[in-house]
């Protein structure tokens, strides 16, 4: 397959392209001056803008026009905290609502464990009383006594630690009980 070469007329470069094509290719571009609108005529040239002198507003419309900046300040205001207590009103029942049944989802399962627990224990229960599982009552005969260890020491609720340097003394005491 042989690369082909195109100039691409809008941006003044040189086009490689290595894919065919099925359509027949064009001899020439069209010119960039065909357009389907109308040519316009150039602008007139104007003389350079000049600006008047600013002239100072009588007082009674300088109130006025401050008047209207803060009604406006205020206007946007009361809008901004009515779309907010909207948007409170709309979302906190959703999702109270959605919390809610999170809860009876929770109590359900509650119910269920505890229901399975009591069954659980219903059944070994029931195994215990039979002869053949090799259970016993308990007798105070079968108790296992543990003695205690006669070598330990009593540590003291607080100790006093002597700091070798001065009379200072540090006084130790538990943090917690």
């Amino acid at each position: 397959m042989a690369p082909t070469f195109c100039i691409d007329p809008f941006h003044q470069t040189t086009i490689i392209s290595t894919h065919m094509s099925a359509l027949p290719k064009p001899d020439t571009y069209p010119s960039l001056d065909h357009s389907p609108f109308p040519k316009q005529p150039p602008l007139p040239k104007t003389a350079p803008l000049t600006f008047l002198p600013k002239q100072q507003l009588p007082t009674a419309l300088q109130v006025l026009l401050g008047f209207q900046q803060a009604t406006s300040w205020i206007t946007l205001g009361v809008v901004c905290i009515t779309l907010g207590i909207y948007g409170w009103t709309v979302y906190t029942p959703l999702r109270w609502s959605q919390k809610y049944q999170q809860l009876q989802a929770l109590q359900k399962t509650e119910r269920q464990l505890v229901a399975n627990t009591e069954a659980i224990k219903h059944q070994l229960a029931q195994e215990a009383d039979l002869p053949s599982s090799g259970l016993v009552n308990p007798s105070p005969d079968q108790n296992i006594f543990l003695s205690t260890k006669q070598n330990t020491t009593i540590v003291s609720k607080a100790q006093t630690v002597a700091v070798t340097p001065g009379t200072h003394s540090l006084t130790v005491k538990p943090i917690a009980y």
